[in-house]
């Protein structure tokens, strides 16, 4: 199966044009006052349901409901990674394709290759059940788009992430459309813009979307999924960083030392995310995932 291919789908430009002419600054710092307040507790259960109404017009390689999209990366993540709650032997090297490692700094480059498997550079995990739990909510902050949770456009919701206040880069999906010079942030910012170098992109106003949404309304719920779950659900989107499609982390002169300890991570979960997708409903065992829920204390959230 084809994964992100985006070249003959129309309503996916649309999507994407829409997305880089308003996702100004203005725009991102605007939305972020919708997450001051809560509004009302849901079992997440039901949110769950609720994304039975949610088809993501950014994505070309399925057009199954997001809650199917949910059990399958939940599910990739346990046959793949985990064995029992521990993850599987895994190397660092692998995650990589051969351009993308030949292209990371020389200094990035040997930490992965001192560490070498991920159970040595993520030696404080004791545990790890939750990532399959990430697995099974990261998209749940689509709910945005229902009316319920702000009827909020696909364009302001779904699709890849970016930083804004800085230059747009090149490797951002669509680039070549110059869909961006459209903006009235256009011309408005240097490469780095009102951020300063290695400041990391836990700094960085990324456009607003269902990544920054969901991992807001955890924290405040104060849930019990680890940093580095937390994290991978913040930027899950953020592919030009995560997977370039030229092999080169774009925006990376933004990240830090933490960045690059999350990046094996993220781009383990990538896999996960993307290459689960088919629009086949299999029976799913949804007791092991209501447990989760329960155990790192999801199961209600107020939004």
């Amino acid at each position: 199966m084809s994964h992100r291919n985006y070249k003959t789908e129309c309503n996916i430009s649309l999507t994407y044009k829409l997305m880089y002419i308003n996702q100004t600054l203005e725009y991102v710092k605007n939305k972020h006052k919708l997450l001051k307040e809560f509004r009302n507790e849901y079992e997440t259960t039901d949110i769950i349901k609720k994304m039975d109404d949610i088809i993501d017009e950014s994505d070309p390689d399925t057009d199954s409901a997001q809650s199917v999209h949910a059990y399958q990366t939940g599910e990739s993540i346990f046959n793949n990674y985990l064995k029992g709650n521990k993850l599987k032997k895994m190397y660092i090297r692998d995650i990589f394709s051969n351009e993308e490692w030949e292209n990371l700094q020389p200094n990035v480059k040997l930490l992965y290759e001192e560490k070498n498997s991920f159970e040595n550079l993520y030696k404080n995990i004791k545990e790890w059940d939750w990532l399959a739990l990430v697995g099974f909510i990261h998209d749940l902050g689509k709910i945005l788009i229902l009316p319920e949770f702000g009827n909020l456009p696909q364009w302001s919701v779904v699709g890849d992430i970016f930083p804004v206040g800085c230059e747009f880069s090149s490797s951002n999906i669509y680039f070549d459309e110059k869909y961006h010079e459209k903006s009235d942030d256009f011309d408005k910012f240097d490469e780095l813009g009102i951020y300063k170098e290695g400041c990391g992109l836990e700094e960085l106003y990324m456009s607003f979307s269902h990544d920054y949404y969901l991992y807001n309304i955890l924290k405040k719920n104060k849930v019990l999924i680890p940093d580095e779950g937390l994290y991978i659900i913040r930027f899950h989107s953020f592919y030009s960083w995560h997977t370039p499609k030229n092999g080169i982390q774009g925006y990376s002169y933004f990240a830090n030392n933490k960045d690059w300890y999350m990046l094996p991570l993220l781009k383990l979960f990538q896999k996960s995310d993307l290459y689960s997708k088919t629009d086949e409903k299999d029976n799913y065992d949804f007791q092991k995932f209501y447990n989760l829920l329960k155990k790192y204390k999801c199961n209600k959230l107020l939004i």
